[in-house]
């Protein structure tokens, strides 16, 4: 599935927070922070990044085609969407992907601060390392902004 325009914009923004989810073993759902992502060149794949012990946390769950959510969210109006897809790969960051995440982790934690929030408290260890890049193939795109109507389908 093409990622929609609206979903597209969203890497470049600097008001974002993150999750991925995983459904573990017994069905539970394992959910986790994340410290960025990228949109892949073929508009139909995305790369999140994560630190090593959060991503241990939806590892177990992971094998290929396996089903995968991301979630991303602004902390200043709460404009929130969800991707859902099945998991590619996973593989080691590359210092240009640590390069890119770091500078969106710490205007979280600059706006965060901003709020009155102790910004590097929250977020800091997202930058922990090593980091891993997970790589999910996009099939469903959803609105979450909490408002009436939330949950439509993305066809933009």
């Amino acid at each position: 599935m093409t990622i929609s325009e609206r979903i597209r914009g969203m890497p470049s923004r600097s008001d974002l927070v993150f999750w991925a989810a995983s459904v573990g073993k017994n069905m539970v759902c394992e959910l986790t922070r994340v410290s960025g992502f990228i949109i892949e060149k073929d508009n139909e794949h995305i790369t999140f990044f994560l630190p090593r012990q959060l991503f241990a946390i939806i590892e177990p769950a992971l094998k290929i085609d396996s089903k995968i959510s991301f979630l991303m969210a602004s902390i200043q109006n709460f404009e929130s969407y969800q991707i859902k897809g099945v998991y590619q790969s996973h593989q080691q960051c590359t210092e240009e992907n640590i390069d890119f995440y770091r500078l969106k982790v710490l205007k979280i934690s600059d706006i965060l601060t901003g709020m009155g929030l102790e910004g590097n408290r929250i977020f800091g260890y997202l930058l922990e390392q090593p980091s891993i890049a997970v790589t999910m193939r996009c099939e469903e795109m959803y609105e979450q902004t909490p408002k009436p109507g939330t949950g439509g389908k993305l066809t933009d």
